[in-house]
């Protein structure tokens, strides 16, 4: 019971922000969009995930989350057309890499493709002048619910 509270309240809480912020409640005339920080949080926890999976040798969820991270930058640059495409696309050679470690099984590879992507989002940041925002490879999971070595 108090589980069922507690996500509506977060519920309402979310809404009330999301008003108050301006930005269009799901259902309203106008649709949600994200905002740009909200994006790229959840590509910062694609990354994390995509570490891990890549870490456990688990390449079919490896190539799930590198697909669904290309996908939020796709979302960045369409939601977002005053972002310098020129920036997001320094991300197509480091998951093209990904990519290609994926296909071969290749940990090592995977790694070295992987320092380089992180490269890639600090580059991007310090350019946007968010260089306060510094993305590491990960060490330690904060997903304890779920299982990243493949079955």
């Amino acid at each position: 019971m108090k589980y069922k509270i507690l996500i509506t309240a977060m519920a309402v809480g979310l809404a009330f922000s999301a008003a108050a912020s301006g930005q269009p409640v799901a259902g309203s005339a106008n649709p949600y969009v994200p905002r740009l920080g909200d994006i790229m949080g959840a590509t910062q926890l694609r990354h994390i995930k995509l570490w891990f999976a890549g870490k456990e040798k688990n390449w079919a969820l490896a190539e799930y989350e590198l697909e669904q991270i290309r996908y939020t930058f796709q979302d960045a640059l369409t939601l977002y057309p005053g972002l310098p495409a020129a920036n997001m696309t320094t991300m197509t050679a480091p998951t093209g890499e990904i990519d290609a470690a994926i296909k071969a099984k290749d940990s090592s590879k995977f790694a070295k493709a992987f320092g380089h992507l992180t490269t890639a989002c600090n580059s991007c940041h310090r350019a946007q002048g968010y260089g306060y925002i510094s993305i590491t490879v990960p060490g330690v999971s904060p997903f304890s619910d779920e299982r990243f070595s493949p079955k």
